[in-house]
């Protein structure tokens, strides 16, 4: 009996810059062994992730310790409702498993003093007001639809995002 090879996980470097993205943040930093957890976890979901019965090519990655990133190459197959949907539940149980919230949109993340923080929006005019954040502050725009943007336009200044209406 020969050994099978089992194929590596799909990772987003490995992926085109249209495959689609949805990127769930956490209000923390993931420690080694809750992204060694979500790396793991991704690798066995995506390994089984399928619309309409055909395999999706995809890869869930954390990035900056702070994001989960689910990412779906729609030229071989679209992401259908069902399958969308099943993407969330591994989401929802990650958030269960992990006892914490990514899907909180209230949640903006920010560089500040060489180190990545987040605030609640609420908290943005505050800070701003306290020159904490200003519009060259870097922040991460979590609602990039592509990974060409995720590589290009996830991490930059304040002014460049949805967030400037509150400078």
């Amino acid at each position: 009996m020969t050994a099978t090879a089992i194929s590596p996980a799909k990772r987003l470097i490995d992926l085109p810059d249209h495959a689609r993205v949805w990127v769930y943040k956490t209000a923390r930093d993931l420690s080694q062994a809750e992204q060694n957890l979500v790396r793991d976890r991704g690798a066995s979901f995506t390994s089984t992730w399928a619309a309409h019965g055909a395999p999706l090519d995809a890869a869930i990655e954390v990035l900056h310790d702070r994001f989960v990133v689910v990412a779906v190459d729609e030229e071989q197959a679209m992401a259908s409702g069902c399958s969308i949907d099943k993407s969330v539940g591994f989401i929802k149980q990650l958030e269960h498993d992990l006892n914490l919230m990514l899907t909180d949109r209230m949640i903006v993340v920010y560089e500040a003093d060489g180190r990545i923080t987040s605030c609640r929006l609420q908290d943005l005019p505050h800070l701003l007001k306290d020159g904490v954040i200003s519009a060259d502050s870097i922040v991460y725009d979590d609602l990039v639809p592509t990974v060409g943007e995720l590589r290009t336009r996830f991490r930059v200044p304040m002014r460049s995002t949805w967030l400037e209406r509150y400078l």
